[in-house]
């Protein structure tokens, strides 16, 4: 990350960079609090916050309400997505070696909209089943699903506790796979009434990438469509693309 170095943040994170590197405050350490840096460097409190921030969204240290500010790892850690294949949330975080789970807010039978039905498919007096679904990396909600499945196809479902991966559970109880999917990405900012921002635990609107995705199984019927809202100050995403072909 680059800083400017005329900010008076970048001293403090300099030092507290360097603390951790030479080991004066290790893994499962608490950091000295804002005060007392503050009193420290005479600088003010928010300046020290900010300075802290940089290591929070590297995903180096922790907050815990009532007790401090913790370190967790010494290297920082990203969340990256990447777009080359399918993938479980869960699973992806995993082999990046981060904690996530994921919480199931909603999961119910609805009249599809148009536009649903029409990429699913589906006749016009066709249902869905619609679930909502948080995931959480280091117990931070960091991406908000909504799911739309074909209700005829999957009403077994609705009596299925799913744990971990839906995908996993589409394999596994319909044996359903997913083998492609097309997907749009585009930048939105929550609303402030919206349910997206309760969700995520915010005060404010936060800018977040909206994934729209259509995925298809193995005989090329659309089993799912998908809006998945990651937060854009925890992501980034990977896209990997083929060669550059001249035009002949």
């Amino acid at each position: 990350m680059n800083f400017n170095t005329n900010l008076k943040y970048v001293k403090i994170y300099k030092w507290l960079e360097e603390q951790i590197k030479t080991e004066q405050i290790k893994i499962g350490d608490k950091l000295p609090t804002e005060e007392s840096i503050a009193a420290s460097f005479g600088i003010n409190r928010m300046t020290v916050r900010q300075a802290i921030d940089q290591f929070v969204v590297k995903k180096m240290v922790k907050r815990k309400r009532g007790f401090g500010t913790v370190l967790i790892r010494k290297d920082p850690v990203g969340y990256i997505w990447q777009f080359n294949n399918i993938s479980s949330f869960t699973e992806s975080m995993e082999k990046s070696g981060i904690d996530a789970y994921t919480k199931n807010e909603t999961l119910e039978v609805i009249e599809a909209d148009m536009k649903v039905k029409k990429l699913l498919n589906l006749s016009e007096d066709s249902k869905v089943i619609h679930s909502v679904r948080i995931k959480y990396a280091e117990d931070e909600p960091v991406c908000i699903e909504r799911s739309f499945l074909p209700y005829e196809r999957f009403k077994k479902l609705l009596n299925i506790e799913i744990k971990g991966s839906l995908y996993r559970v589409l394999i596994e109880e319909f044996d359903t796979l997913l083998v492609k999917s097309t997907q749009y990405l585009s930048s939105i900012l929550l609303p402030e009434e919206g349910q997206e921002i309760a969700l995520f635990g915010l005060n404010k609107p936060l800018p977040c990438l909206l994934v729209e995705s259509v995925s298809y199984d193995t005989n090329n019927f659309p089993v799912e469509v998908l809006y998945s809202c990651f937060r854009g100050d925890r992501y980034r995403f990977k896209i990997e693309s083929g060669e550059y072909i001249p035009k002949k």
